[in-house]
């Protein structure tokens, strides 16, 4: 890159920009002593790739000079015109100047900006005038989406070859392309110019909860669509895929890390461009960014095999256990109940982990001589040592057993705890939660028995049979009653947590206005 043109680019960054004269100065500075470099620039990087001059060229004129005259001044041809709408026309005048065009060699027409079929056949009509020229050039960097959709229908219909100023390296912050590093892209199908029917495709997805397949699909359209503007709002639904995606697979530190960076990118547009799509949602993934937070310190504490502090503590193990269930609620829109029942087991002991934890069990290692109990059930129990006390607790699993099973086997308590046994122990100690639903504790533990067993039962688990949607429901309703009732033992509004849980589609914003059947302005 010419020297010159670098150092005056890093000059025209470093000017301030806090007040509107600032900005006015630093565009001055743009126009007055960087335009000339860049076009030179433009011009030497760009002519290896010339196939052929143009005779006309017709240019859809945006909010920017810039591209229209990089393009003019490769291109160098006879006749042009002009599109426009009421607040572009002054744009022309600045792309007459630098480009030294005679008042006979362009004409410019004014156009409706948001109806296509008006402007192509404003295209159309400048064609036939012109004789059908063989060498005739559309290009739609400027212009709203409209003009760009108004040149696709030309490019397909009537054979024009379409072009584009881009870049690669495009200046979010300054909202210029950076200086030196514009390209210009021939385009041989028109549907590359937005990619509506993909950008369809990837809605679905989303739809589909195939977060996955939603992440790939946008990840290629946002380098693929030229225009700025669209390119950038394709990045935000990238990045909203990205996270839901880590986010399905328990990935916590990468989802929260793409949708921290989502709304950071969303808070840094929103005063320019507060119709972008998305930010309308933007306090919604503010909660969904929160409730990520904690979950991304879980993995330090079990690879430090401290698996207790987190079901002791609330901020951890809560979230936890909403993903779970909003987890197995995307298995079963996807009709893989099997999967969705394996969620739901987890969950299940997730809420027996979360009470016993309150006693100071932790399900992996039980040490019973040093359990909690609480003073206003137990008071003889903590007055008795820790063998006798270990003993008569002992003594009360076992009655609760015996009256489950109606015959035990072994009587001792094992250091690793299993589901049902979980229950068994709250029961025992008289949980808030066994005694919840007005429902016996002892035929709650035979429903979580029969529950078990469709799981065991399961493919997924030792068996060899797929649960069938009827007793995924069963166990599914089963499952949702204890956990509202773990969520009115903590104080936690269920409706209102999973509705903050809520992963969305960017369809669902009052700005999306991408698609096959929809031709309008970001703007």
């Amino acid at each position: 890159m010419n020297k010159k043109l670098l150092e005056k680019t890093k000059q025209w960054m470093s000017l301030e920009r806090a007040t509107l004269k600032q900005r006015e100065i630093a565009e001055d500075y743009y126009e007055t002593e960087l335009m000339e470099l860049i076009k030179r620039e433009f011009i030497q990087n760009n002519k290896a790739k010339l196939i052929e001059s143009a005779e006309y060229m017709i240019l859809s004129v945006g909010t920017s000079y810039e591209p229209l005259v990089l393009s003019l001044s490769l291109f160098k041809p006879k006749k042009v015109l002009f599109l426009y709408t009421e607040k572009t026309e002054k744009i022309i005048d600045k792309v007459v100047k630098f480009c030294e065009l005679s008042s006979s060699s362009f004409l410019k027409e004014i156009v409706n900006e948001v109806e296509p079929l008006s402007i192509y056949r404003k295209i159309k009509e400048a064609y036939l005038e012109w004789k059908e020229p063989e060498k005739i050039y559309i290009d739609f960097t400027g212009g709203t989406k409209a003009m760009s959709a108004a040149s696709a229908m030309a490019g397909a219909v009537i054979n024009i070859q379409l072009v584009y100023v881009g870049t690669e390296q495009y200046l979010t912050d300054f909202r210029k392309p950076k200086p030196g590093t514009e390209r210009i892209y021939y385009i041989s199908n028109p549907y590359e110019v937005f990619g509506d029917l993909e950008i369809d495709k990837a809605l679905n997805l989303f739809q589909k909860c195939n977060y996955a397949g939603a992440r790939e699909k946008l990840e290629e359209l946002k380098e693929k669509v030229p225009e700025p503007i669209s390119r950038q709002q394709l990045n935000f639904m990238y990045l909203l895929a990205k996270s839901y995606e880590m986010w399905d697979s328990l990935d916590f530190e990468k989802a929260h890390s793409n949708m921290l960076q989502l709304i950071n990118e969303l808070k840094r547009d929103k005063t320019v461009n507060p119709n972008f799509v998305l930010m309308d949602m933007l306090p919604h993934l503010v909660c969904q960014k929160d409730i990520l937070e904690p979950l991304t310190k879980i993995a330090d504490y079990m690879r430090k095999k401290e698996n207790l502090k987190v079901t002791q503590n609330k901020e951890y193990i809560i979230p936890l256990m909403f993903t779970m269930y909003a987890c197995s609620l995307i298995r079963e829109k996807q009709e893989k109940y099997d999967s969705a029942t394996l969620l739901l087991y987890r969950l299940l002991e997730m809420i027996e982990q979360r009470r016993l934890a309150m006693y100071g069990i932790d399900v992996s290692r039980a040490d019973y001589l040093h359990m909690q109990f609480p003073k206003d059930k137990f008071e003889k129990m903590n007055k008795l040592g820790e063998k006798e006390r270990f003993e008569t607790y002992k003594t009360m699993v076992n009655a609760v057993k015996k009256e489950v099973f109606a015959k035990i086997g072994n009587t001792y308590l094992a250091d690793t705890i299993s589901l049902l046994e979980g229950f068994i122990h709250l029961t025992a100690l008289q949980d808030e939660l066994m005694l919840r639903g007005g429902e016996n504790p002892i035929t709650k533990i035979k429903k979580l028995r029969a529950a078990v067993y469709l799981r065991n039962n399961s493919i997924f688990a030792h068996g060899l049979s797929p649960v069938s949607y009827e007793d995924y429901l069963k166990f599914k309703n089963m499952v949702v009653s204890i956990f509202k009732q773990l969520c009115d033992i903590e104080k936690i509004d269920f409706d209102g947590y999973m509705e903050n849980m809520k992963w969305i589609n960017p369809a669902d914003s009052k700005h999306y206005i991408y698609g096959a059947n929809t031709w309008q302005s970001f703007i």
